[in-house]
């Protein structure tokens, strides 16, 4: 499999959505970001094109990471759940260093698996990534309201960007062809936009493309059975028992509105979904799935749960 990275920066901000309009988050899951992929499908192909994308995904053909920080050049991974032995030690000031410590600098990966890291230095230089910010919108919902002109304020949280910074992720691809069929839609996808409030322009992006630096590249090819996952995902059901013997993990319930306009006449609500989050450590690997989540609606809802793995 050939991988790649995909930086997105946000001229205008995002809302990624946490719970509600006010709140937010810095980064994006792979479902969510499968989930608006999908849909860029049905606008480019239809139902065919979701079903090549999806097929791809359940072959092993095709995978994604989470949306993570990058910051100037350098990239940032998640925090593993297995500590490291620094982790416990020192004063109390680093131990809580490591407690806010949600990514670290791919560049310092071997250092920070050897405890060598400074926590203190990691947090700050995070700090740079971006600010939630707050911007007060106003929509009409009532008829009297239209007729006299009135808006209904609300707030919306919204995390900007600093200049230089954005997201990043990591595909991988079985051949030229799925790379151009992902390389299409993502690029349909940055006018589109990310997350909430798109028709406010919030959430669209530009995209540069570049290698996986080759310190990480030998990691998503390695076979070794510690490793870490880099999207949100879930075991087959049969495989589900055996793969938590060792484990390190936190699950994430994944729940929301169904998006689909022609899915039923009513708005219904998607199945709930627990996905082990990533950063999730492993012993045993598993290839995860792409999950129907929908009910008796006009077509399949899919939750994005294969797994990308990266050697510890």
């Amino acid at each position: 499999m050939q991988f790649m990275i995909y930086r997105l920066t946000f001229p205008v901000g995002a809302h990624f959505g946490a719970g509600a309009l006010w709140d937010g988050m810095s980064t994006l899951p792979a479902d969510t970001f499968f989930s608006a992929l999908c849909q860029e499908a049905i606008d480019y192909g239809g139902q065919a094109e979701v079903n090549m994308l999806v097929d791809a995904v359940q072959r092993g053909d095709f995978r994604v990471s989470d949306l993570f920080p990058f910051i100037g050049d350098e990239l940032y991974l998640p925090k593993p759940f297995y500590p490291v032995a620094a982790e416990q030690e020192g004063n109390s000031i680093i131990k809580k260093s490591f407690k806010k410590l949600k990514y670290i600098p791919a560049s310092k990966w071997e250092i920070y698996l050897q405890g060598n890291l400074n926590p203190v230095d990691a947090v700050r230089n995070l700090g740079q990534l971006g600010r939630f910010t707050m911007r007060t919108m106003s929509a009409s919902r009532a008829s009297e309201k239209l007729d006299s002109g009135d808006m209904l304020p609300y707030q919306v949280g919204i995390y900007q960007f600093y200049p230089g910074s954005g997201l990043y992720l990591i595909a991988g691809f079985a051949d030229d062809i799925l790379q151009t069929q992902f390389e299409t839609l993502l690029h349909g996808l940055s006018f589109s936009g990310l997350g909430g409030k798109r028709s406010a322009g919030l959430g669209r992006f530009s995209v540069a493309k570049s290698p996986v630096p080759n310190h990480l590249l030998h990691r998503f090819r390695g076979t070794d059975k510690n490793a870490m996952a880099l999207s949100v995902c879930m075991a087959e059901p049969d495989m589900l028992e055996s793969i938590l013997e060792d484990a390190r993990y936190l699950l994430l319930k994944r729940s929301g509105f169904i998006a689909s306009p022609d899915y039923a006449p009513e708005l219904r609500r998607k199945r709930d979904f627990y996905s082990f989050c990533a950063g999730s450590c492993f012993k045993k690997r598993f290839a995860g799935d792409v999950y129907d989540v929908g009910g008796s609606g006009t077509h399949p809802v899919y939750r994005y749960a294969a797994a990308l793995w990266m050697e510890m």
